[in-house]
C-alpha cells in the first residue's frame, strides 16, 4: 500500500509539471547527466542574463542525452526552476505518467480481491459426497 501511495505522491506532481510548462518559456540548456527517471538529472541555462540550474523532474525520458548536450527546455513563466525538456511535455509522456499509478491501483484492487476470495474458500464447510 506504501508503494501505491509514493506512486502517486511522486507521479502526479511529475506530470502536472509536465502540463504547467508546455505553453512555457522556450530555452536552450545544457544538460546535466544522472539517473532522470529518478529525477537526478537537470540542465543549466540562462534566464534574464543569469544561469540557472534546475533539475529535471521524476521520470524524464532523456536517452540519447549525454553530459553536456545542449537539449531544448520549457520552463514555467515566472518561475524558470520548473523545467522540463521540450521533447518531454507531450500528452504521451503525462499519459505514461498517469498510466503508472492507475496500474498499480489496479493491481493493488486485484491482489485484495483474490485475497478477500481465498478467505472466504477457507471459511467455507466442505460439503461431503
Amino acid at each position: 500500500m506504501a508503494a501505491l501511495v509514493l506512486t502517486y505522491v511522486v507521479l502526479l506532481p511529475a506530470a502536472w509539471l509536465r502540463t504547467e510548462v508546455r505553453g512555457g518559456e522556450p530555452a536552450r540548456a545544457t544538460f546535466h547527466g544522472g539517473a532522470c527517471v529518478l529525477g537526478g538529472c537537470g540542465v543549466t541555462f540562462s534566464v534574464a542574463g543569469e544561469e540557472l540550474t534546475a533539475g529535471l523532474p521524476v521520470g524524464t525520458r532523456a536517452g540519447g542525452h549525454a553530459e553536456g548536450d545542449t537539449v531544448d527546455v520549457l520552463h514555467a513563466p515566472g518561475e524558470p526552476e520548473q523545467v522540463a525538456l521540450a521533447d518531454d511535455t507531450g500528452p504521451g509522456s503525462v499519459a505514461v505518467l498517469l498510466a503508472v499509478p492507475g496500474a498499480a491501483t489496479v493491481l493493488v484492487l486485484v491482489a485484495g480481491a483474490v485475497h478477500v476470495l481465498r478467505g472466504r474458500r477457507s471459511e467455507a464447510p466442505a460439503s461431503s459426497a
